[in-house]
């Protein structure tokens, strides 16, 4: 009996002396639980929060060069709102954008190019269940030389639904160059770097293709266009453009961002792998160094690269997310996309449009010392801006800034939170995979989370965003709080249990 009241007793000293210990880790626990509750507070609304017809719309409706309509249109209106190239071309097709309004009370029916007075290709044919376009709406074209002509003339026809034609005839004539070369490069186009044991000067954005000879010189009448159509698709694929050819011998120059010799290696052979005997063989141009110093001079390219580094890899406090590991360097943005754009599900499609996109980001993000960030991929509507090195709230107060300031360009801003693999590879199998960029070990392991900034300050929310992008410390700090918290709980039940009873025994 009395070992049994000293168990008893030392049982209660051992729980008094530990309970308060638990209690203070159960309401820190508990504590940072319900503040990051009431931070759980994401964007009622994933769309614009303006009326945006698009970036581009936006700079071509107040650039407009032609005065608006004052009275009520009896025919189609059809508009070229950016500048024609010169007639001599490096390749045999050039982009341009164009604008459309129907006669008042119908619709956009088709828009069609003629070359050189006979029909050739359709712009946009509206096909049933398709938007209704009563308002001005824009379209881009790319339109081919003619193949068995020395010069092409086009005109370009616009259809409304009360079969009401416009014709817009384009008064200067093109053609293709005898010998379409690229432009001269500069010493900033030129790296040296070491490869397969040797150094290697070479131009870094730039490859030269020999295309199927058979397909775009014998065959060339017929079905160049159709090839040349398929090599831009797959171009498009990893945003590069077409500057040069084919020439007589059916060899192009391309131009892409400035790309390590291995990846450019890389690209020859995902082109001649994927283009389906289009492409059959590529090469870099190299030079020696004595080579490359006679290059003309410019000023040093800006740095664009999205290589993920490992002094990019912080863990910080993220507004409404606890602890994670994020990229200080980078903030996301969804661009608004083009709502008034024919076609938008390939847009888009030509460089000029790129090119347009591009510059009004550029203007934007300079306003907090940012740098639109690149690479060989068609990323749109997502873009990545370098803001030097930052914590969490910053990064957030920059985004806000370019939401609020640049609302016409930019919908949606993210914070790129970092989560954790070990399992890691494009290689799952034997066969041949295309990809962008082959990314370093750090770069697989630390896959990229786009977490979007809220109205209110906070970064996406916990139940959304889960563990991913916690440190260890912190999950191993929250399993012992829980744990804390579950044993306190246990700790005070057990001591409201009731006493027991007492027993007594005889000998």
């Amino acid at each position: 009996m009395q070992v049994a009241a000293q168990i008893n007793s030392t049982e209660e000293k051992f729980f008094e002396n530990i309970f308060p210990i638990y209690k203070i880790f159960s309401l820190c626990f508990f504590a940072l639980a319900i503040y990051h509750m009431t931070s759980w507070q994401v964007l009622a609304a994933e769309g614009p929060t303006d009326q945006s017809q698009g970036v581009i719309a936006d700079i071509l409706n107040s650039e407009r060069i032609t005065p608006e309509p004052t009275e009520p249109l009896t025919e189609p209106l059809l508009e070229i709102v950016t500048e024609l190239p010169n007639s001599e071309l490096m390749v045999p097709f050039f982009g341009l954008i164009y604008a459309v309004t129907p006669s008042e009370g119908e619709m956009l029916k088709e828009v069609y190019v003629n070359v050189n007075g006979e029909y050739d290709r359709h712009l946009y044919q509206r096909a049933i269940g398709e938007p209704k376009f009563t308002e001005r709406t824009f379209g881009e074209a790319r339109l081919f030389l003619s193949s068995d002509q020395q010069e092409s003339k086009f005109e370009l026809v616009a259809v409304d639904s009360s079969n009401k034609r416009t014709y817009y005839p384009i008064e200067q004539s093109f053609w293709l160059s005898e010998n379409p070369e690229p432009p001269l490069p500069t010493i900033a186009d030129v790296t040296t770097e070491e490869y397969s044991g040797e150094e290697v000067t070479f131009i870094n954005n730039r490859l030269y293709l020999q295309l199927n000879n058979e397909k775009f010189v014998q065959e060339n009448e017929v079905n160049a266009e159709k090839f040349l159509d398929d090599l831009l698709d797959e171009l498009a694929y990893y945003d590069m453009v077409l500057i040069a050819g084919p020439d007589k011998n059916a060899r192009v120059t391309i131009q892409l961002k400035q790309t390590p010799y291995r990846e450019l290696n890389r690209f020859i052979r995902d082109l001649e792998t994927f283009t389906e005997d289009i492409v059959t063989d590529g090469e870099i141009e190299e030079m020696t160094l004595a080579a490359a110093e006679r290059l003309p001079r410019t000023e040093e390219p800006v740095n664009r690269s999205v290589e993920f580094k490992p002094e990019m890899l912080k863990i910080g406090w993220v507004p409404g997310l606890f602890f994670r590991r994020y990229q200080d360097n980078v903030v996301g943005f969804k661009l608004h996309e083009e709502t008034t754009f024919l076609n938008p599900e390939s847009f888009p499609e030509t460089y000029l449009s790129k090119k347009l996109i591009n510059e009004k980001i550029d203007e934007a993000v300079a306003a907090i010392g940012g740098v639109r960030l690149e690479e060989n991929r068609l990323s749109y509507p997502y873009v990545q801006i370098a803001v030097g090195g930052n914590t969490p709230r910053n990064l957030v107060k920059k985004g806000q800034q370019l939401l609020t300031n640049y609302p016409e360009v930019f919908s949606k801003g993210y914070v790129i939170i970092r989560g954790k693999q070990n399992n890691y590879g494009y290689t799952t199998t034997a066969e041949y995979k295309r990809r962008w960029r082959v990314m370093s070990t750090f770069e697989e392991r630390n896959y990229p989370i786009w977490a979007t900034i809220n109205r209110n300050g906070t970064v996406s929310s916990i139940y959304k965003m889960g563990l991913r992008g916690l440190p260890t410390i912190v999950k191993l700090l929250g399993g012992a709080g829980l744990f804390c918290g579950i044993l306190s709980f246990a700790i005070f039940i057990y001591r409201k249990r009731p006493p027991r009873k007492k027993h007594e025994f005889w000998g």
